[in-house]
């Protein structure tokens, strides 16, 4: 579980920064690079989460704060890789598109409104297994 605000009892709101961060350990791998080919955190040079396999696209989930949207991502990288954003939600199949770029630059997404169900899911498309991915952020905004 990410914390990502603090609880202010005197008045019973939710007060958040800006940025949810996005650390290595949120991303995992999908089922593109085949059984056993995991990602692990490489902390030799260059550190960061390695792909198992050419074909693993790394995807992290994230929920958005009640009251919040998200606005913004970037993924920081050794390279620059194809990230895209989509918008799901715990109760039914389907993706819907929110944006696509690169890593190591700001990604302005269609804007995501929390609502009880959705979440965001953002895919990074390795191409090797040289390729490194630090972390990133998501920028959200008052609904």
């Amino acid at each position: 579980m990410r914390f990502i605000g603090k609880i202010d009892y005197s008045s019973n709101t939710n007060t958040f920064g800006n940025t949810i961060k996005l650390l290595p350990t949120d991303f995992e791998a999908n089922e593109d690079g085949g059984a056993g080919k995991t990602v692990q955190f490489d902390d030799t040079a260059p550190t960061g989460l390695k792909p198992g396999s050419t074909a693993t696209e790394l995807l992290a989930f994230v929920s958005i704060p009640e009251g919040m949207k998200a606005t913004h991502v970037d993924v920081y990288a050794a390279q620059d890789l194809t990230m895209q954003c989509f918008e799901l939600n715990v109760n039914a199949s389907g993706l819907t598109s929110k944006g696509s770029g690169t890593t190591n630059t700001t990604l302005d997404i269609t804007d995501v409104n929390s609502t009880a169900t959705n979440y965001l899911m953002i895919i990074v498309t390795t191409t090797a297994t040289s390729d490194r991915v630090w972390g990133g952020q998501i920028t959200i905004a008052s609904q």
